[in-house]
This record gives C-alpha cells, structure tokens and sequence, in this order.
C-alpha cells in the first residue's frame, strides 16, 4: 500500500522536472552548402537540404553575387529573381546543372522556401573538419 503514493510521488516530481525543462528549439529548414573541391578563388558546392526539413520538400536555389551593390549601398537583387533559380531535393523538377556548382568566394548560395517566394536567405556553408 505505501508503493503506490510513494510511485505516484515520483511520477510527480518527474513530470513536474520535465515541465521546467526549456522546449528545444527546432530549427527551421534551411539550405546547407558544403564546399567539396576548392580550386584557388572557386569552389565546387554540394548543396543539400537540412536534416530539419520534412520529406519530399523541394526548395529554389539561385547564386548571388556578394560584392556587387547599387549607387545607393543596398546589396544587388535580380530583375528576375525566379529566372537562373533551380531545385534542390528529392523531387527536384529543374535541378542545378553540374557546371553551375562552381561557385567563386565572391559570390552565395541563396534559397527560397515554397511558401515564401520572394523571400531569398542566404545557405548555411558548412566547412569540412581537416
């Protein structure tokens, strides 16, 4: 008989430790760029979807330049920003072709998530550890 207030006790105090815990923070889905052959000032991307993001999810990648601005400072954007934009993930309809991956230091990997399409953001470069 004294087992079970003693169990319930303790399923208590663990339910209780569990709801002072801070929630984990879920990252959001994002595009990582992993630098895989380096040649002087160019390098060739491996792009890939974070582990984050659900299956099946297929995102538009474009490359951007990081040093050319306007008169007025503001960072450079595309007339047509979906023009020269690719997939990337398992069910890629217009993948980047292999040549493009060649990507110089001066310049990013950007993506767009489908439910915000105006909206680019910059990949995460990932860097291998020697």
């Amino acid at each position: 008989m004294r087992r079970r207030p003693l169990a319930l006790l303790l399923v208590c105090a663990v339910l209780i430790g569990a709801a002072a815990l801070p929630a984990p923070t879920v990252r959001s889905c994002r595009l990582q760029v992993v630098p895989d052959y380096t040649l002087g000032v160019t390098y060739r991307a491996s792009l890939r979807l974070a582990p984050e993001c659900p299956p099946g999810t297929v995102m538009r990648v474009r490359k951007s330049s990081t040093t050319s601005t306007r008169q007025s400072g503001a960072p450079y954007q595309p007339i047509k920003p979906l023009q020269g934009a690719w997939d990337v993930g398992i069910l890629a309809k217009t993948p980047v072709p292999r040549e493009e991956l060649w990507t110089l230091y001066s310049w990013r990997w950007e993506y767009s998530l489908p439910g915000s399409p105006q909206r680019w953001r910059a990949g995460e470069v990932l860097r291998a550890a020697p």
